[in-house]
């Protein structure tokens, strides 16, 4: 491991607080964001200092010149030679330190530390990742992205373009790092078009969440084939389809270690016996489990993992669609439900963070139910 230690001095006619404000609000998660740069790095802490005989002062040695301290620890002296020249970092993250920093008045230092007792980059660590949630601006893909801007990865929400949607991914980027691509996924050109406008938007996508789907309930005579095939497309065919086109973004997001990740958002209707009047919903997510054990036992021994989450109700406009659908099942499955509620946010988005993180490192394949233990009653 190598260190860099960077005492930090502001800008001339800059206030100290306006100065920690810009630092640590913007260019932090500006940095954040950069992938590129933050691979080469395990630890990236921020010091503000508050005056000169703070504690954090005395213990650098100071004498009330500096404003704060940055310090970095980099894999080797090699990542951090590397890390400063990467292009997205010159591009984007250098040119900000003017806006807040005298950059004649700072001083940096390198040394190499023993870590003597380290947990190393955390489990569910996310910072830097690059993650892509199609349908992520509603319901349980607002959960998911929200969780995952929360674990630091930088989003990008794949939905139809609307007022409320571009007002949900503001409210993320106001925390974090998100943006909205509008597309409409029901058609083989808004697949290809949302994939074309990931690929300007980035070289690499570490985490892809294929959460965006359509539900209708009707009786087996009633189902028209225009309902069926839009459900199917939106529900199995464009997961396949966005997985093809990202082929190439994935491929160069993974490491030895640390693959790539597909999470593919299934459904407890795929896992059960009771039609509940979903005939095609059910069918395709089916299809859709399917779908990720068969991409699994390809992509995985090329650096992808595939899983599937199988949700069972959480509060949404779908699940909403479901209950009105059949009158009664709202109350019937909560009373149904082992876990005695309804999923939460931190049940679908801890799910999601486990298997995008190194701590999911090792599972492919997989067909998660996170259900409540409705499936097994």
């Amino acid at each position: 491991m190598t260190t860099l230690i960077v005492c930090i001095k502001r800008k001339p006619g800059m206030s100290r607080e306006a100065f920690t404000a810009y630092w640590q609000e913007k260019h932090g998660p500006l940095i954040r964001s950069c992938t590129d740069f933050m691979r080469h790095i395990t630890n990236y802490t921020q010091y503000a200092i508050a005056d000169a005989d703070s504690p954090i002062a005395r213990l650098f040695g100071m004498s009330g010149e500096y404003d704060g301290i940055t310090v970095l620890d980099f894999h080797s002296a090699e990542s951090m030679a590397q890390a400063f020249v990467e292009p997205a970092y010159l591009a984007n993250v250098r040119p900000d330190e003017s806006n807040f920093v005298d950059l004649q008045g700072c001083q940096s230092f390198v040394t190499n530390p023993k870590a003597v007792i380290s947990a190393g980059i955390g489990l569910f660590d996310l910072a830097g990742k690059v993650a892509v949630v199609t349908g992520g601006a509603k319901g349980v893909g607002a959960m998911i992205s929200r969780s995952l801007v929360a674990a630091g990865a930088r989003v990008f929400i794949v939905a139809r373009g609307s007022a409320e949607n571009e007002a949900f991914a503001a409210s993320l980027n106001a925390h974090g790092s998100c943006v909205l691509l509008a597309h409409d996924l029901a058609t083989s050109e808004g697949v290809s078009d949302a994939a074309a406008a990931i690929a300007r938007e980035t070289d690499h996508v570490h985490i892809l969440v294929n959460n965006a789907g359509t539900f209708t309930a009707a009786p087996v005579d009633a189902i028209t084939p225009q309902e069926w095939d839009r459900e199917f497309g939106v529900n199995l065919r464009a997961p396949f389809f966005l997985v093809q086109a990202l082929l190439p973004q994935l491929s160069a997001a993974a490491r030895e270690g640390d693959p790539a990740r597909v999470i593919n958002i299934g459904s407890i209707a795929a896992l059960w016996a009771k039609s509940s009047s979903a005939y095609a919903y059910s069918a395709a997510k089916g299809g859709l489990h399917q779908l990720t054990r068969a991409l699994a036992s390809d992509l995985t021994r090329k650096g992808i993992n595939v899983n599937a989450i199988a949700p069972g109700f959480f509060p949404s406009d779908m699940t909403d669609g479901f209950f009105t659908a059949v009158p009664g099942l709202k109350e019937q499955m909560v009373e149904s439900i082992p876990a005695g509620r309804l999923g939460s946010e931190a049940d679908i988005g801890g799910t999601v963070i486990y298997l995008a993180s190194r701590a999911g490192a090792y599972v492919s394949g997989a067909i998660l139910p996170v259900e409540g233990a409705l499936w097994s009653a």
